[in-house]
């Protein structure tokens, strides 16, 4: 009967201590709730006519669209130079994929938020750092290479030394991004 009092007694504590969260958090909400709408009424957020963050993203999908020629230089964790080649466009994360990898499972009111296509048609990788490296062959073929390590593309020629593993430009950029 002692145990059963104990625990009843317990139960009702912590019910008792729930309420009084629940009562504290919702104190809380209101007040960061509050807090919000002053920030909202003396600090609201402001609206550009133009973003250069945007406009640069933007020309990064149009470079990204182009045949660019390119130069993929790729390190181990260490740094050291692994491989190298005269590229086309800046490579593409190994899981990268034609269709949502994501599917929307469920019925009734539950909602879920799926992936949308990037503006190129592709869904991202988002998992891994593995990147397919698009050589450029003989004749305008690409060799594709997968590349488990950190791959770095250069929109120019380049010079490696791989004694000091330094990358050096060695031409002109093949694509560059106007900010007008």
């Amino acid at each position: 009967m002692k145990k059963l009092i104990t625990v009843v007694g317990l139960a009702v504590a912590v019910l008792l201590s729930g309420c009084n969260n629940n009562k504290q958090e919702r104190a809380d909400r209101a007040a960061v709730q509050q807090q919000q709408e002053q920030y909202a009424k003396s600090q609201p957020v402001p609206v550009y006519n133009w973003s250069l963050e945007r406009h640069l993203v933007k020309e990064l999908y149009d470079i990204r669209n182009m045949r660019a020629a390119t130069h993929s230089v790729w390190r181990s964790n260490s740094g050291t130079v692994e491989g190298d080649c005269t590229s086309i466009g800046f490579g593409i994360p190994y899981d990268t994929s034609l269709t949502n990898p994501l599917q929307a499972y469920g019925s009734g009111q539950s909602m879920t938020s799926i992936e949308q296509a990037e503006p190129n048609g592709i869904f991202a990788s988002k998992n891994t750092s593995a990147t397919w490296v698009l050589c450029a062959g003989e004749h305008g073929q690409i060799n594709p290479v997968y590349v488990e390590s950190k791959v770095t593309v250069y929109p120019y020629p380049v010079d490696i030394n791989y004694t000091t593993n330094r990358v050096k430009a060695s031409g002109k950029a093949s694509v560059s991004i106007s900010t007008k």
